[in-house]
């Protein structure tokens, strides 16, 4: 910091007068009290000489400053009395406004001059050597972060004004200073663009994405792709993404997705006598010390509101967090915690990465998380953690986001963290509490009777609501019939003051007052897994009708043990029950019910899941096709409910996915192995639409290790066969192999045609893809004589037009289109609009192959159009390559350049590295046709070794065809 009095350099006569002034100059002219100089300064150690210490210091600043009147102090502290123009920071932030309000009346030429101005008052970081205080440390922070936005929008602003030559230098310089900031790196390439500078525009790109592959292991973000793209295309007026021309030059998320997620529960609507506690939480999470992330951790004993507390002040907070609110419950407090890589699995779908391009490892999903929340401002809401271990790997990088988490443990061992354990409410808010509950009027006219209860609920907030929720469930009780229960059951509430034993009282109480059926439910809801449930789930716990099941059900909700969780996307309630509850409820059911109850119970869980998944499957592949299914008994009540659960299968599938996994779990330990592998097999239809290969790891993997201990060959087949097809979707086609190879043996051991089938149907697809055509036609042949005496109708279908496919490939067009043709038929009878397009797909594909452009557009159209309709993403990409490869044969070359380009996009987008090098193979042939060389080689080049890397030698091979003729400068066809 440089102080100038009189036009001359002027020093003060010690560091902390420096801190002094510097800490004025923060507050801008306003006031600052004394209490808040004094924390800054020496925190607590000068307490309670503080303040005559500060009186000293301020005298000695205004005997330097030459004017006492520079430093002003009213009844609530002190202020710096000085114009905008005395102050660099105050001149700055002046001239940094004005420069905005230019920009917003498009006058870019002013906004360049302020902003310059503006930049020329910089002369190095910020109090530097006085951020040892944190306050300064924080403000330095700021100006820094508002530096490089200032300079963000200069430099766009003199991109706009045709300015590119002149600034180049500049962005190298800001570019070598750090590689990673692909914003500035993006702006880099678009100015070497516009001053015709395409090649050294290309190789800063290079440069940028080796420098993140190095260092962080991920790929550029879509704005240097798009860019380079439009580079590669030799577009004239390649521009930035708006939305990035205005914030700061540091790095930006690999994606982002179109709306800011609010993973939020809602608020408690009667939460009560937290009002300090929330306002500490939120001046926590609203600050911002530099270079590392705002952690707050709420700590307490089970059952005092830590989440109630958590969720209220994050949603006070959301404004200041615009980029998103992230929500997991890590199931902290149960037996089997949520894996860190689970819940960073579902913040990157929620952050917008497709399911298929969620890493597989821990370590790269914390990278890919931290890079997706990097220069962003993101609230994360870490519910019931167990440890430090289990929240390292979900926090985000650097300043601007902040980590709300709770716990049952203090988590002192996590660095940074600022702490608040959370104690009991006091009497009074505990009266408020109850009444807010009951609305009972005696509750507030008998002040005595009222406290009493509050005093044996030991005024902890769980107890409280356990007791409202009787009295608002029998209104015919009297608070003191309440009153006198509480003192009978003086063992329970003497444990209300001895740690975790208390919970278990005040549930205990309302246990007690529960019907017999309402009691058994309870219990039973102790055996769930998931963090909310439908409520047909009570129908089988309690091996009932539904709607009997359900009355039970919302008895336990108007006594506040099971909470209205709200709506699924099909219009189904769900439901909830805290963890604590949940945890009574589960020792009452070890204590109360016999274990063969307790099976059965779980068995009808598990076995209703099955009967509504197997349910589910039927609807969308028109009967039991390409799965197997064991004989372990389904739990069913009738048509009418299946009905109105599936009538959007699909939908019906998503929604239960953490009830499936957590199903086939629960066989797995109950040691129902062919439930558990049934179950397994039967949501891949679920896991390989959506793209949940995490999922169907995990629970084939699950019922693999189940089969095995019960000696279950068949099911020990079909989970191998479902391993090796997971890994073909992934293509990790040697991975495959061991895994069909021992399914294969399996299923012939069992004698099991129907999954030697399936297994030899897919085994012929590696021989195919690795170039044995000869091989995979003996294979798939094979595989149709048994599916057709199985009668796997979509299977058989799926075959025809593989071996159509091979036939295509090898020059065989009416042998090919014999088999398409049947094939389309067999999906058309089985209303199957998804395998219908897969074979459209492969016409379209015969007609290219002879030369039949019209025809191939037409088929490509209706592989669109269908995958549209069924949210087939993957199909659609398909869809678009077929359309845009049939109009390059057409010599349409713009209208093929543009669905290629939408096909490129979304192949890259969803992570596919197969249909990423098809789109690039068919972009490289588009650019030979245009005449351009260089831009086909690169294409060209970058498809081969795409191919290659996925072991995929035919494509590479037909990759380096394509190359090897633009290099001899032979005339352009396409094939």
């Amino acid at each position: 910091m440089t102080l100038i009095i009189g036009g001359s350099p002027a020093h003060l006569s010690s560091r902390r007068q420096e801190q002094l002034l510097a800490l004025l100059v923060c507050a801008q002219g306003r006031v600052v009290s004394a209490e808040t100089l004094i924390d800054a300064m020496w925190g607590e150690r000068l307490e309670p000489r503080g303040g005559k210490n500060l009186q000293v210091l301020v005298h000695r600043l205004r005997k330097n400053l030459d004017d006492p009147g520079r430093i002003r102090y009213d009844r609530s502290g002190y202020a710096l009395a000085a114009g905008p123009e005395e102050v660099d920071a105050w001149q700055f932030a002046d001239l940094a406004e004005r420069a905005r309000n230019a920009l917003d009346s498009a006058d870019l030429e002013t906004a360049v001059a302020l902003q310059r101005e503006a930049l020329a008052l910089w002369h190095g970081r910020a109090f530097a050597g006085l951020d040892d205080v944190a306050a300064l440390a924080e403000a330095a922070e700021r100006l820094e972060q508002e530096r490089r936005r200032v300079l963000t929008e200069r430099i766009d602003a003199d991109l706009a004004l045709g300015g590119h030559a002149e600034i180049i230098p500049e962005l190298i310089s800001l570019v070598a200073e750090d590689p990673l900031a692909e914003s500035m790196g993006a702006r880099l390439m678009l100015a070497l663009h516009r001053a015709g500078r395409r090649t050294e525009a290309l190789d800063a790109y290079r440069r940028i994405r080796t420098a993140l592959a190095e260092e962080l292991g991920l790929e550029p973000g879509p704005q240097l792709r798009s860019l380079e793209q439009a580079v590669l295309r030799g577009d004239a007026h390649p521009a930035l993404d708006s939305r990035t021309r205005a914030r700061p030059a540091e790095d930006k998320p690999a994606t982002a997705p179109p709306d800011p997620p609010c993973m939020l529960p809602p608020r408690v609507g009667d939460l009560t006598g937290r009002d300090g506690e929330i306002g500490r939480i939120v001046e926590v999470l609203r600050s911002r010390p530099p270079g590392t992330p705002v952690i707050c951790a709420v700590s307490g004993m089970p059952g005092v509101g830590k989440t109630a507390l958590a969720v209220q002040a994050a949603h006070d907070v959301r404004d200041d967090f615009p980029d998103g609110q992230l929500y997991v419950n890590l199931r902290g407090a149960g037996s089997e915690p949520v894996g860190a890589s689970q819940a960073l699995g579902r913040f990157l779908r929620a952050l917008g990465t497709p399911g298929t391009a969620v890493p597989d490892g821990l370590d790269e999903r914390a990278e890919a998380f931290r890079a997706r929340l990097s220069g962003r401002r993101v609230l994360v809401l870490l519910d019931d953690a167990a440890d430090e271990a289990q929240v390292e790997p979900l926090l985000p990088p650097g300043d601007g986001c902040a980590v709300l988490i709770t716990s049952r443990a203090a988590l002192t061992a996590l660095p940074g963290a600022r702490r608040l354990v959370l104690q009991v409410l006091g009497p009074s808010a505990s009266v408020e509490l109850l009444d807010a509950i009951t609305g009972r009027a005696e509750l507030t006219t008998d002040a005595a009777t009222a406290a009493r209860l509050a005093e044996l609920c030991g005024w902890l907030p769980l107890a409280l609501r356990i007791a409202g929720a009787r009295l608002a469930a029998r209104p015919h009780w009297t608070v003191d019939r309440l009153i006198s229960r509480l003192e009978a059951e003086r063992d329970r509430l003497d444990e209300l003051t001895h740690g975790t034993l208390s919970v278990r009282a005040s549930l205990a109480l309302g246990y007690s007052g529960l019907a017999e059926r309402s009691q058994v439910l309870f219990r039973r809801l102790g055996l769930l897994e998931i963090p909310d449930f439908p409520g047909w789930v009570a129908a089988a716990l309690l091996d009932d009708e539904p709607r009997d099941a359900e009355e039970v059900l919302e008895g336990l909700v108007e006594a506040r043990l099971v909470e209205y969780a709200g709506m699924d996307d099909l219009g189904e309630p769900r439901y909830r029950t805290h963890d604590l509850v949940r945890l009574h409820a589960r020792e009452r059911g070890e204590s109360d019910d016999p274990p063969a109850a307790t099976a059965a119970a779980l068995a009808r869980l598990t076995g209703a899941y099955l009967s509504l998944a197997e349910q589910a499957h039927r609807r969308q592949y028109g009967g039991d096709y390409t799965v197997l299914h064991g004989g372990a008994p389904r739990w069913d009540r009738g048509e009418s409910t299946a009905a109105r659960l599936l009538t959007d299968p699909g939908g019906w599938l998503r929604s239960e996915r953490l009830g499936l996994v957590a199903a086939v779990e629960q066989a797995a330990r109950l040691g129902l192995s062919e439930t558990c592998w049934d179950l397994a097999m039967t949501a891949i239809t679920l896991f390989e639409a959506q793209g949940l290969f995490d999922d169907w790891r995990h629970t084939s993997q699950v019922a693999l290790d189940t089969a095995r201990r019960a000696g279950d060959a068949r099911g020990e087949a079909a989970m191998r066969y479902s391993l090796g097809t997971l890994e073909l979707f992934r293509q990790h086609y040697t991975a495959a192999r061991p895994h069909l190879d021992a399914a294969l043996t399996l299923f012939e051991a069992v004698n099991d045609h129907h999954g030697q089938a399936l297994t030899l149907r897919n085994a012929a697809l590696i021989e195919r893809v690795e170039g044995r055509a000869g091989t995979a036609l003996r294979g798939y042949r094979q595989a149709l004589r048994m599916l057709r005496e199985a009668g796997d109708r979509h299977a058989e279908a799926h075959v025809l037009g593989s071996i159509a496919q091979i036939h295509i490939e090898q020059s065989r067009p009416d042998a090919a289109a014999r088999l398409l043709e049947t094939a389309l038929d067999v999906y058309r009878d089985l209303s199957n609009t998804r395998g219908g397009a897969q074979i459209l797909n492969r016409l379209g594909a015969l007609h290219l192959s002879q030369g039949a452009p019209g025809q191939a557009e037409n088929a490509f159209q209706q592989v669109l159009t269908a995958s549209q309709a069924v949210g087939d993403l993957i199909g659609e990409t398909y869809g678009l390559l077929g359309i845009g490869e049939a109009l390059l044969l057409a010599r349409d070359l713009d209208g093929a350049a543009e669905r290629l380009e939408r096909a490129l996009a979304t192949a890259t987008e969803l992570g596919e590295p197969f249909l990423t090098a098809r789109a690039q193979l068919a972009g490289g042939r588009l650019a030979a046709a245009r005449g351009d060389p260089d831009l086909a080689r690169t294409l060209l080049d970058t498809a081969a070794g795409a191919f290659a890397e996925i072991g995929l030698p035919v494509w590479h091979e037909r990759a380096r065809a394509e190359l090897r003729a633009v290099e001899g400068a032979r005339p352009f066809l396409p094939s």
